[in-house]
């Protein structure tokens, strides 16, 4: 039995590495193709803007040199990197959970001037990286990156492929029964910046993310109602599931739209960590953003 089970993991080995090996990136993305939250917009060219041509022309050069390619894939790099660079405008934590995407901001930290030019342009402070002691990310800081992501932005295979797939861990219950019956005001202090520049987005995000929290506790009751028909030992033991249920439609079912147009289509200061759940730490600075990484695209 012992060599038909190293068979399996060896055949599952040589599918899942031929399909990274096959995998194609599809055309240059054209936009950050951005979802409709208000003031997104503004906030999107904001970010262009501030990247000069020349800055990002030079950061090509040096991923290109360092790093070998596949057809687009160092657009589809950019592109991603730009989201996260949105996501740390909105945020009080912006993991990087992309190893990829983690590799092409390493090179732009590497034109020293540029780099502190554009993040004082863009965010009006120093978006500092350091690496992270953590080599597992927080699985509930992944569950809520993604959710945000997937409210901000379109999923494409491409994205998919950057972050070795998305929806893998669940948002916490906890965070969802807050963003149905706590106000907004609550709700940016506890996750967002508070900037008056991106106010209007940081509203109209925290909005969108009530209703698709609330269409998740709709469905747990509807569940709830299914189960409370069976025996009452079987009562019990769903009313302990709950937690569960309610993690596992949004896990999955309440964004299979979100996945399904990806693959269809094909075509102030705060502190940011990455696989960490604390919100700030010691070597952040009184008037600088800072950012770490280390937890991989797991």
């Amino acid at each position: 039995m012992a060599w038909l089970l190293l068979l399996a993991v060896v055949i599952w080995f040589i599918l899942f590495l031929r399909k990274k090996l096959l995998f194609k990136f599809g055309l240059s993305p054209i936009s950050v193709e951005i979802r409709s939250i208000k003031g997104l917009k503004k906030l999107s060219d904001n970010l262009e803007q501030s990247l000069s041509k020349g800055y990002m022309e030079n950061v090509e050069v040096r991923v290109r040199r360092e790093h070998k390619l596949k057809e687009n894939e160092y657009q589809w790099r950019l592109l991603d990197l730009k989201r996260y660079f949105i996501l740390t405008s909105l945020l009080k934590e912006s993991p990087m959970f992309s190893e990829k995407v983690d590799e092409l901001w390493h090179q732009m930290l590497m034109f020293t001037r540029e780099y502190d030019d554009f993040s004082k342009k863009y965010l009006g402070t120093i978006l500092h990286h350091s690496p992270n002691v953590n080599v597992l990310p927080d699985p509930n800081l992944r569950g809520f990156f993604d959710w945000v992501y997937a409210e901000l932005f379109f999923i494409r295979k491409e994205n998919i492929h950057l972050y070795k797939g998305f929806f893998r861990h669940p948002v916490h219950p906890i965070v969802i029964e807050e963003f149905k019956k706590l106000p907004e005001n609550e709700l940016i202090d506890m996750y967002f910046k508070r900037d008056i520049q991106y106010s209007t987005t940081i509203l109209s995000l925290i909005s969108s993310m009530k209703k698709t929290a609330a269409q998740v506790k709709d469905y747990e009751k509807s569940v709830i109602q299914q189960k409370m028909s069976k025996s009452k030992r079987e009562q019990n033991y769903n009313t302990m599931l709950v937690p569960f249920l309610s993690v596992s439609y949004f896990h999955y079912d309440e964004f299979s739209s979100y996945m399904s147009v990806g693959m269809s289509s094909n075509s102030s200061s705060s502190c940011t960590s990455c696989g960490s759940a604390s919100s700030c730490s010691s070597s952040c600075s009184s008037d600088s953003s800072c950012s770490s990484c280390g937890g991989g695209g797991d």
